[in-house]
């Protein structure tokens, strides 16, 4: 071609489908890697996610078994495992004896993997899956010894999760869902034979460490604990057919117009359209920097233009994403080390509303629990809360508004407020839009998590309500879990019949207060009590009554001396107090007024047969450092005069004698009372 027009026309075609062709290329070969990775991250992050949830559920089946198997030795096998159930911590607990033998069991049967007993099919320490009432259910059981070492049996427990719960899971991640316990598939969001297809290739995902094809599908699979069931996420594989049929379509279109415009606008387009060639070739590869010299007001003028605010666009656009990224990352990363380093409630449950706060830019958000008696929601955690109408104090009756309504029905709400839509109470926070998921433990109400007004939007988008309904799980499992340990604690450290602290924490208290009073020179005294003939009331009126006159016993106790007075069970029916910052006299007005509450009236039966008992206590006292140079003497001290209150006829208290007076010197005499 000789004529400039023809080398222009060449030239334009050349330039035109150069990076026509070269997008193409990379469209087939980018694009399809990219929809794998996308796949590849999507169900990543599902499994993670479901993982999490699931191990919970096995780990709380956990706890119920080992909470069975410590109330076993103070408890009857029948109200051991009914308190658990009963209580909600699992929904199904067992003991079976060493032969397998369902010896107590409370809640819906699961069938498991395998068939055959309860205790066969979920060995100790691991966790199963099988099949319950109303969906699936989650099964471990904890070993049982006796003294000497020999097998006593098994507790078996396990966690229901509902077919609702498995759908809401897959569908939060948008994956399907597959459990499989022992290479079967014991709960799929699948077709039967897709579930079967996915299980088949679940232990070879997990030994990948990734995703893996089988029958048109992506699996990648985890344990959900450690030899526990496999949670497995699944999505068709991305087709390439049809992309290749629209690239072929673009290709031979834009080959046609080329050839037909070229001819007319070969004179027109020289070097403005080779610079924005170049230009959206280094665009697509990533160079977002670059941009067009603007050289003329035309329209290949304002063509350099509106090239350049595309590209100034997307980097404003890629550089917000990576900052939201870069800060869900941190939230979830100050989450999961929150989560896993506290008990401190308010503390968790701050960060988690400070992390949903960030990542749906609310402008205001709160977390608040069912109250005790299950009449309203209080006030946990707050946050922007003041130019709202509510202050410090925020109380709302269940039913009442957004916040009620989503704990009685227990479904998440999303929407903006006024006639015809979502309708706030007075007591609420006043806002525009309202996002609100209630927080659970087990199949029971909590509380609720809500956020106000997002920052540049008139209302919350769908994709914050799986976002906020992410955290009210992370929330959810925090809130039970620091319910279980300080349910656990306060078992650990008090008596079950007096309710009074038990000889554990009275050491523990024992040894701090000495440590006080040594540091700052002041006085402790210590006193230890004892029924007088207590053994009698039991001969005569039997243990049950004993029980009850030692409960009486704690409550008269407790209403003659200080808050900061610490009353325990030393054993049987002895009690020990201790008494900061009081000296000898102080400690015998005390016994005086115990040995008063207690002679001066009976302990009445509590029923018509019962007729009303009359005891007396006999107390000794001994004070650091007079009497003892620690804890332990302090003890000895206070039993040595307890026995000489014994002794001397009892109903009275008597002093011990100054740890520096030799044994064989004789006691002073105190003046009975």
């Amino acid at each position: 071609m000789s004529s400039l027009r023809a080398r222009l026309w060449l030239a334009f075609v050349l330039v035109v489908l150069v990076p026509v062709a070269a997008g193409a290329v990379l469209m087939l070969t980018r694009v399809p890697s990219a929809l794998q990775s996308q796949v590849d991250e999507r169900l990543s992050a599902g499994r993670a996610a479901i993982t999490e949830v699931v191990g919970d559920l096995c780990r709380t089946a956990q706890v119920g078994a080992d909470l069975v198997a410590h109330e076993l030795p103070t408890a009857t096998t029948s109200a051991a495992v009914a308190d658990v159930v009963d209580r909600q911590v699992v929904g199904y607990a067992a003991v079976l004896d060493p032969a397998g033998r369902v010896v107590a069991e409370r809640g819906t049967v699961p069938q498991l993997p395998g068939g055959g007993p309860v205790g066969a099919a979920a060995p100790a320490g691991s966790c199963v899956a099988g099949r319950g009432a109303g969906g699936y259910v989650l099964v471990t059981s904890v070993a049982l010894h006796n003294p000497d070492g020999s097998a006593r049996g098994t507790v078996v427990a396990g966690v229901p999760l509902p077919r609702e719960r498995l759908r809401a899971l897959a569908g939060g991640a948008d994956t399907a869902l597959t459990i499989v316990s022992r290479g079967e598939p014991v709960a799929s969001t699948l077709p039967p034979r897709r579930a079967a297809q996915v299980a088949a290739v679940a232990e070879r995902a997990v030994a990948a460490s990734g995703s893996v094809h089988a029958g048109g599908q992506i699996v990648t699979a985890a344990h959900s604990v450690p030899g526990g069931p496999l949670v497995v996420v699944s999505d068709a594989q991305p087709g390439r057919s049809g992309l290749v049929a629209v690239v072929a379509v673009v290709l031979l279109v834009a080959l046609l117009v080329a050839t037909a415009v070229a001819w007319l606008l070969a004179g027109l387009t020289t070097r403005p359209l080779v610079e924005l060639a170049d230009a959206a070739g280094r665009v697509a590869g990533g160079d977002l920097d670059t941009r067009i010299p603007v050289r003329s007001r035309d329209e290949v003028g304002m063509l350099a233009v509106a090239f350049n605010e595309m590209t100034d666009k997307l980097q404003s656009h890629i550089r917000a994403l990576v900052a939201s990224r870069d800060q869900l990352r941190r939230n979830l990363s100050r989450l999961g080390d929150t989560l896993s380093s506290t008990h401190d409630l308010d503390r968790i449950l701050g960060v988690i509303l400070e992390a949903a706060m960030a990542t749906t830019n609310a402008t205001a958000g709160a977390v608040l629990l069912v109250s005790p008696d299950r009449s309203r929601l209080e006030l946990a955690v707050g946050v922007g809360l003041g130019p709202r109408g509510v202050g410090e104090t925020l109380s709302i009756p269940l039913g009442s508004g957004v916040t009620g309504r989503v704990a009685v029905r227990a479904e998440p709400l999303r929407g903006r407020v006024g006639p015809g839509q979502l309708v706030l109470s007075p007591e609420e926070p006043q806002a525009a839009a309202v996002l609100a998921a209630p927080l659970h433990s087990g199949e029971r109400v909590v509380g609720v998590l809500n956020l106000y007004d997002p920052d540049g939007s008139s209302e919350f988008r769908e994709g914050d309500l799986v976002t906020i309904r992410s955290f009210a799980a992370q929330a959810s499992v925090a809130v039970e879990n620091v319910l279980l340990h300080e349910e656990a604690q306060r078992l650990s450290i008090t008596d079950p019949l007096t309710g009074l602290w038990n000889y554990r924490y009275l050491q523990m208290a024992l040894e701090q207060e000495i440590e006080r009073a040594t540091r700052f020179g002041r006085p402790l005294s210590l006193l230890m009590l004892d029924l007088d003939h207590f053994k009698d009331v039991n001969d005569a009126y039997g243990h049950q009554r004993g029980d009850a006159v030692l409960v009486e016993l704690a409550a008269r106790v407790h209403s003659v001396i200080r808050e900061v007075d610490v009353v325990a069970r030393y054993g049987g029916e002895e009690l020990v107090l201790l008494l900061p910052e009081t000296g000898a006299a102080g400690a015998t007005t005390s016994a005086e007024r115990i040995c008063e509450v207690v002679r001066n009236r009976s302990f009445d039966g509590h029923g018509d047969d019962q007729p009303a008992i009359r005891v007396t206590v006999s107390v000794g006292v001994s004070t650091y450092p007079t009497h003892a140079a620690d804890g332990p003497g302090l003890i000895r001290a206070a039993d040595e005069a307890l026995y000489a209150a014994k002794t001397e006829g009892r109903d009275q208290w008597r002093v011990a004698v100054p740890h520096a007076t030799l044994r064989g010197a004789p006691a002073q005499q105190q003046q009975r009372r």
